[in-house]
């Protein structure tokens, strides 16, 4: 009987230790939580609002909600957190929990594209290659699945694989190493007359030069064809000016070798101007510029 009053003060003193033992972590938890809300609510912590929609959006220690987990993710995506705004793209993307509107998800992935969120990148560069929510344009798929593969991100750069497999013969894409030395990068069809108004573009417009240069990038102005040449010219002319964008695109011509002979050190001119105004995607460039 000894024996067995023995045993059984040992076991109710382990139970006692135990519980004492998990006591500081379950009350940690709580504490997390509360610690969680008030960074979130009284500090304006983007990370603590963005922890927290994601708590109310899987139902982690606080009951599902839908509505609270967008108006704490929507806080944080306000401070430019670029992990919110790729959350919310997506759930505006899928349906989840919210209607889906493909502009704001196209927004909320670029938000967080431009800051240089890999993820958000390889989204919007699967959303341009598909045509879901967006008009197909492989070239915009093809840029930003470059910007994630820089990241390391291995799903973008099968995807780029695939789409230089995927493209027809008569889409100019990112030339291979053999290509460049062997292709001429001018040989287009001929540009035919412009029908937009080119009256502010001869005169030194910058941002009307620019909507030229995109207008025979993408082929998609009326009555234009796909021309890398011109599109290189205008932005050429509105680059000059300043015009950040359009030096962006300039250095990107001269990174791939776009109706200009490829070189790197004008490509990371162009870069290092348009970064120097902020160009978020000409940052990164210049950074690393692995596919110059």
């Amino acid at each position: 009987m000894r024996h067995f009053a023995t045993m059984r003060l040992i076991i109710r003193t382990l139970f006692i230790l135990l519980l004492s033992a998990l006591a500081p972590q379950l009350v940690f938890a709580d504490d997390d939580l509360q610690t969680l809300r008030q960074a979130a609510e009284t500090d304006q912590s983007a990370k603590a609002q963005y922890q927290l929609g994601l708590r109310y959006l899987q139902g982690k220690e606080v009951n599902q909600d839908s509505r609270s987990a967008v108006m704490w993710l929507q806080r944080a995506a306000e401070q430019n957190y670029a992990p919110a705004q790729y959350q919310l793209g997506e759930l505006y993307r899928t349906g989840n929990g919210v209607d889906i509107d493909a502009a704001a998800a196209v927004e909320y992935l670029t938000s967080a594209a431009e800051q240089g969120y890999p993820t958000a990148q390889y989204r919007l560069g699967t959303l341009y290659l598909t045509g879901n929510l967006v008009e197909q344009d492989l070239i915009t798929a093809t840029e930003w699945m470059e910007l994630a593969s820089e990241h390391g991100y291995t799903e973008a750069r099968q995807a780029l694989a695939d789409l230089n497999e995927a493209m027809p013969a008569d889409t100019v894409t990112t030339p291979s190493p053999e290509a460049q030395q062997t292709e001429d990068p001018t040989n287009e069809e001929s540009a035919p007359p412009l029908t937009l108004d080119t009256r502010a573009a001869e005169q030194d417009d910058a941002e009307t030069q620019y909507q030229l240069g995109e207008a025979y990038r993408t082929g998609t102005g009326e009555g234009i064809s796909r021309s890398f040449k011109e599109a290189a010219r205008w932005y050429g002319l509105a680059a000059e000016q300043g015009h950040p964008e359009a030096q962006y695109q300039l250095g990107e011509f001269y990174s791939k070798g776009r109706g200009v002979k490829k070189n790197k050190k004008i490509a990371q001119k162009w870069y290092k101007a348009a970064a120097e105004q902020g160009h978020v995607k000409a940052k990164y460039r210049q950074r690393g510029c692995g596919f110059c």
